[in-house]
This record gives C-alpha cells, structure tokens and sequence, in this order.
C-alpha cells in the first residue's frame, strides 16, 4: 500500500466519522422532541421495553454488518445513556437539594455554634473501641507506615477469610481477599473490574446514592429497579429480567438496605439471585450492615447463595465505628482480586498498615460488636414507634441497618424542600428521599444518635410535618 493510498483511507474514515457524529447530533434532537411529548403525557423518560427492542434490532442489524455483538450492546447503551441525560437535564428540576448538599450544610451550621440534631448521616455515634486505637497507636510507633502489598497483609487477608467462613460455611482463603479503603472503594473496584464502557449497572431502588455516581463515573449505565413501600420494598419476581438487555452485566445488592432497613430471608435472596443468573448477571453484594441485623447473628448472605459470579463488598466502618479509618474488603474469585489488585494499586498503591493492624484487633473484638447492634437495634425501634404515632407518615419496620425510610403522607410533598426547612427553621437535619431516587415523598433517618436526640428530633419532624399541612 502506497503512502498516497494511506491517506486517502484515513480521509475516508474521518468523513465517516463526520457522518457518525452529524447522525448523533441527530439522534439527541429526536431524543429531546421524544422527551417533550413523554413531558406532555406524563410518561417516564426510562421505558426498558422500548430500550429491549431497540437493543435487539441493532444487534440483528450488527449481525447482518459483521459487528461485534458485545461491542453494538454497549454502543447502543451509551447512546440511549446520552438521550436519557438530555431528556432528564431538560425536564427535571434544577437547584434541587440533596444528602450531601444538606451534610454540608449541617457542618457549617454547627461551626457557626448552631446546636442541629444529625439524623441525615449514617455514621455511628461511637468510634473505635479503644483497644482497637491502641493498635494503631503501637503500629504507628513501631513504624509500620511503610509500603506494603496491595492486596493487604496477610494476616488481615486470612483473618477477614477465617470470619466469614465461621459466619457462612463457606471456604474462603487469603487470596479470595483484597484489603480497600472502605467499601466505596471496594464498590467502584468491582464495578471497574467487572464491566466496561457502556455496560448496563442494574440496582434495586431506594439505594444508596454512590452506586450511581461510581457505575455513571465509570461509563457505566446505571438502572434503578424501583420498589415501594407497599410491596415491603421487594423486587417482584419476573421484575428483573424485565429490565435485562444484552448490555446489563451487574447487579448490585444491598441488604440490610440502606435507606429503608429491609432484609432478604435467605429464600428470597435465593430467588432473586436465579433471576439474576440466568439473566447472566454478576452480582455485587453490599454487605457492610451484614451484623445489623434484627431477626439474628447477621443477615443472609450472597456466600451462602453462590460459589461463583459474585464479589461480596464489608467494611469496618458501621460494625465498628471505625468510619474514618477507611478500611473494608472485597472477596471473590483469585482472578478478580488479583485485577482488583491492580487497580488499587493504581489508586492508591496500598492501605496503611497502621490501619490494617487496628482492623486486625477489632476482628478479635466481639463484645463491642453485639454491644452496638443491641443499642442500634434499640434506637432503631425506639425510632419506628414515635413515628407510627404520626398519622401522616408511613414507614417499614426495618429488618436491619441504620435506617427507617418514613413516606410522608401529603399531597406534593417535596423532600428537599422539606429537609431544607426543617434544617433551617428547626434545626433537624435529615436525608431527602429524592437522593435515593424517585422517592420525593419519603425522607431518610439515620438512628445512631442518642434516644433523647432521636425523641426530640422525631417531635420536631412531627412540628414541621403539621406545619406544611397547614401553608
């Protein structure tokens, strides 16, 4: 091939991506006119059904092309990703405040000497036991803050193995193990180590606000899986599959959930975890509330489900109170640990031993443990009886966790609106519903506050709740 030959090819291609580009300018001004009726109609700008029909006729389409059909599915996902954001961006509110808009918010008021009873976060109320600062304390001293393994010590590794396989009959060993800085880390680990660009993140919702942020800052498609509160925050059988396309690749679980405290029994995560699998899921199972658990030692876990085709995500941060410590950990298959591995090492090349030695001795630490559930669980009930006695609010019982996700029973109620409120004019701070997802009518609260902040907080939400009947 001539040089002259060479570049006329490479002419061809850049008209061809031209084209490409002016085709998807496009696509977004059908998308926008799309959105607009949707608007009009009162329809949802998600509608799977559409999306899986799309999917299927660009994958025939492909075919007949000779395209890959892996690389057509996460095509076509990033281009309904780029029309649903422009139709959301057109449509949705603006300004609108959330979670961390308010923990912020709440931080200021109190360096400014404003007393704000903190039922917006989820971060225990105790820290670490002090043998557990003592260890760090003595690693410290003892100069262990030096460059290690990214995979974490190996008495760590084998110590966070040996407990769950108490735990769950299972067989894990040091090399099913990789030691993160918490379990946000440990998420967006296994997302990044588990799927690509344009790979669908499916989620059961109310969920956790970061399992969005990391699966869409990763190029991921992130799906919500809505549930209510009238169906006892369950995923109805048949529900996921429903919402699988070619592109759909990981399922992230919660349970305890955060925000509404619900549970699986082990028959229900039995049967949602099928569905999953034999719609070709890997699932990400988010464990770190495993020990709040309410009806016994810890809840139903993804290990006692599977041997393969999943990662299981813990933490330190709630059993113990070690939130700033910054330490949790991932457990799969070697060949997964080993590229999360890497990752991690690209991030941040290794947790600090100090830390992982602390870790270590809160592992021999149970009594703490079954002390702060106890008091948690206390809370948590104490939490769910003064709300009941509001008529105007609805709320689950809470199988485990931190959380109650109460549903304020008022025409239009706005969460954000109402969270802003009662921090300003009441000086409560709590967690709108609409962080979680399309639940503007709920609000979430944390119970790891003292009984008589939680008493007094619950009052105040009543007061503001009474008042916004009244405008």
């Amino acid at each position: 091939m001539s040089g002259a030959e060479l570049k006329e090819l490479r002419e061809e291609i850049k008209k061809v991506t031209r084209e490409i580009l002016r085709l998807t300018a496009k696509r977004v001004e059908l998308s926008l006119k799309i959105g607009d009726i949707k608007s009009r109609l009162g329809i949802d700008i998600s509608d799977r059904q559409v999306e899986a029909e799309l999917f299927n006729d660009a994958l025939n389409f492909s075919g007949e092309l000779g395209l890959d059909r892996d690389f057509t599915s996460r095509l076509i996902s990033l281009l309904i990703s780029e029309s649903t954001k422009v139709q959301v961006e057109k449509t949705s509110r603006t300004g609108r405040i959330g979670l961390r808009e308010i923990f912020y918010m709440a931080l200021e008021l109190e360096k400014s000497g404003r007393r704000i009873i903190r039922l917006e976060i989820g971060e225990p109320d105790f820290t670490a036991p002090p043998s557990v600062v003592d260890e760090a304390c003595r690693a410290l001293r003892e100069g262990r803050s030096r460059y290690l393994s990214s995979y974490g010590i190996i008495e760590l590794r084998e110590a966070i193995a040996k407990r769950l396989n108490s735990m769950y009959g299972v067989d894990f060993k040091p090399e099913n193990i990789l030691v993160t800085s918490g379990g946000v880390t440990a998420i967006y680990i296994a997302v990044q180590a588990l799927s690509r660009i344009g790979d669908e993140v499916l989620v059961p919702e109310p969920a956790w606000p970061l399992y969005r942020e990391i699966a869409e800052h990763l190029g991921r498609r992130y799906v919500p899986l809505r549930t209510s509160i009238k169906d006892k925050w369950t995923v109805k059988l048949g529900e996921l599959s429903k919402h699988t396309t070619p592109a759909s690749k990981l399922l992230i679980l919660n349970y305890p959930n955060n925000p509404t405290g619900r549970a699986l029994s082990l028959t229900e995560l039995k049967n949602l975890v099928e569905e999953a699998r034999e719609s070709g899921l890997t699932i990400i199972s988010d464990e770190v509330y495993s020990q709040y658990y309410f009806h016994g030692r810890y809840a139903p876990s993804i290990a006692q489900v599977l041997d393969e085709g999943y990662v299981l995500v813990g933490s330190f941060s709630k059993t113990w109170g070690m939130t700033g410590y910054r330490i949790g950990y991932l457990v799969g298959d070697r060949e997964l640990i080993e590229r999360a591995a890497k990752i991690l090492g690209l991030i941040m090349t290794c947790i600090p031993e100090f830390i992982q030695r602390a870790a270590l001795k809160a592992l021999r630490d149970e009594e703490n443990i079954v002390r702060n559930v106890d008091e948690v669980k206390k809370r948590v009930r104490y939490m769910y009886s003064k709300l009941q006695e509001n008529s105007l609010i609805e709320v689950y019982p809470s199988d485990g966790a931190f959380y109650l996700f109460p549903k304020i029973k008022i025409d239009g109620f706005d969460s954000s609106e109402f969270a802003l409120k009662l921090l300003r004019e009441y000086g409560v701070a709590v967690a709108p519903g609409s962080s979680f997802g399309e639940y503007n009518q709920h609000i979430r609260l944390s119970a790891v506050k003292p009984i008589n902040e939680i008493d007094e907080g619950v009052e105040k939400i009543n007061q503001a709740i009474q008042q916004t009947t009244q405008l």
